[in-house]
């Protein structure tokens, strides 16, 4: 491992004040939830199919400057943009026209920017899946981002992508879902979007490391008690089953066991355990989960075990600040007055994200986060219950969360050298508003949503890009204070770099919306 992910590199980059991005960091922009916020305080065949690793963005290399995401200032969130349909496809048009001067530098005075946030050049966009299942649409939606904002995009695909059928597909030939997945991934690497992890923001106060992630669903999600309502779900239309076509489930497993077994790493022995435990994962899912319909068997473990040589890097980057720390604690020891010389080491940020749900907290019907046990009676109060539990069965997976909460190492929040790590995880899918913090883990979903959705006020009808992380130095009282720790309308994990956000659960029932 490459020593540029230490410390003495991100203090070296801290010194370099001759970046001409670094130069105008006073222009930082936050979002109208904060500016709220603050005055709220104070008052192919699978063997086939490439490696994440293999699919890694190379944008840097393409950039005339090379180390222009060490300067990233804000990350910004977003999902399900739906630009299939005209009326978020110009949406979205005037929104990222809105406050540029057309080169992707703001024109608007910070106190604009709060009320009407807006990426720039200095910025990162996460769009957590589910544009368009036409490529043509998908690459005018990127591109709209792209050229209008300047800012880095980074993508993940949702069910929408995996889509064929159709007469623009027909005309490419695209018979199978993953060989459409890997023309989405074409699409991103055409255009610069990130589709593999990247240390972002490295020269600032607040790094963070993002983390997109390959996913399905499995049905493990499903409401217990609930398979009464779920009789009619072999036959449910939901659209994936007839537009998706994936390879059956001894296929994918026999493709993974060929790539592990062909894998030219002989000595990773982690990758190789950690990728046949999850293959065999998946072998009493049917009994597990009650009816599994027309759920592809596998599908899920296979892309879990795609992500894991990308979630291996990633620890070894959070392995390298740690061993940096640990150094920076030994080497200095303690001058007379009993302080130590060298200042505490901040660890980055972690922002992952997916398209699909990572655990049953985030289904848009389970009302508490602290309850481990779905109430049934008190929480299926609305008039489509059965869609409601239909919907849990395609809504992800157990085994995102699972990964996700293995990648940053038990002693970086036992380390007094480095700050707690803060991790965010972005989502999309459900089209149902979630923000709030369960065992340590910030979950977001901020989905532009379809018309009808936002009509009704399911989905914001203000819906907009949501500012989540800066990775410049903030001061902490600008955004949250001290007094509101115990604020249950707030979602915030603390600390330096996160955005807090409003606690959003239920969106629909606690902001007056949805079909009575």
């Amino acid at each position: 491992m490459e020593k540029e992910h230490s410390f003495g590199i991100l203090d070296g980059c801290r010194r370099n004040s001759s970046h001409p991005n670094h130069a105008n960091s006073n222009s930082n922009s936050n979002t109208a939830a904060i500016s709220n916020l603050y005055s709220t305080c104070m008052r192919m065949q699978p063997s086939q199919y490439p490696n994440r690793e293999d699919n890694i963005n190379l944008r840097s290399a393409q950039d005339s400057d090379s180390h222009d995401v060490d300067y990233i200032e804000n990350i910004y969130v977003i999902s399900d943009l739906h630009t299939d349909n005209k009326e978020n496809l110009n949406w979205l048009r005037d929104r990222c026209s809105a406050g540029n001067n057309g080169n992707g530098k703001s024109d608007k005075s910070q106190k604009d920017q709060i009320t009407n946030p807006t990426p720039t050049e200095n910025d990162a966009i996460i769009v957590a899946g589910d544009i368009s299942h036409e490529l043509s649409v998908l690459e005018e939606t990127l591109s709209i981002i792209v050229d209008s904002l300047s800012c880095h995009v980074f993508f993940v695909f949702g069910n929408h992508e995996a889509w064929i059928g159709g007469e623009e597909m027909d005309s490419l030939g695209i018979e199978d879902s993953l060989e459409k997945i890997e023309m989405v991934n074409d699409v991103c690497r055409k255009l610069g979007v990130y589709t593999d992890f990247k240390l972002i923001g490295r020269c600032q106060e607040n790094p963070a490391i993002i983390v997109p992630l390959d996913s399905w669903y499995d049905g493990s999600l499903a409401f217990e008690n609930c398979e009464d309502l779920c009789t009619s779900f072999h036959v449910w239309p939901w659209v994936d089953f007839s537009r998706c076509n994936w390879p059956d489930e001894r296929s994918l497993k026999k493709g993974l066991i060929d790539d592990i077994d062909g894998d030219g790493d002989g000595d990773d022995n982690d990758y190789h355990n950690m990728s046949r435990e999850i293959i065999s994962s998946d072998d009493d899912s049917k009994s597990r989960y009650g009816n599994m319909g027309k759920i592809p068997l596998g599908l899920a473990e296979w892309f879990a075990a795609r992500n894991i040589k990308s979630i291996q890097k990633v620890q070894d980057i959070y392995s390298d600040y740690l061993r940096d720390a640990m150094t920076i604690e030994i080497e200095s020891g303690d001058d007379d007055s009993g302080e130590m010389i060298s200042p505490p080491s901040r660890i980055p940020g972690l922002i992952t994200f997916t398209h699909f749900l990572p655990n049953q907290k985030t289904l848009p019907d389970w009302k508490e986060p602290s309850q481990d046990t779905f109430l049934r009676d008190e929480w299926l109060d609305h008039p489509g219950p059965g869609t409601a539990a239909k919907f849990a069965k395609v809504s992800g997976s157990a085994l995102i969360d699972k990964q996700i909460r293995s990648i940053l190492p038990p002693s970086a929040t036992k380390n007094k050298n480095v700050e707690p790590l803060k991790h965010l995880h972005i989502f999309g899918h459900s089209h149902c508003p979630k923000d709030f913090v369960y065992k340590g883990i910030r979950y977001i979903h901020n989905p532009l949503g379809k018309p009808s959705e936002r009509e009704i006020n399911v989905v914001p009808g203000e819906a907009d890009f949501q500012l989540v992380w800066s990775c410049r130095k903030m001061e902490r009282e600008k955004f949250y204070s001290n007094d509101n720790d115990n604020d249950d309308t707030i979602s915030y994990s603390g600390g330096d770099g996160e955005i807090p956000g409003f606690r959003i659960i239920r969106y629909w029932e606690e902001r007056g919306g949805g079909i009575k």
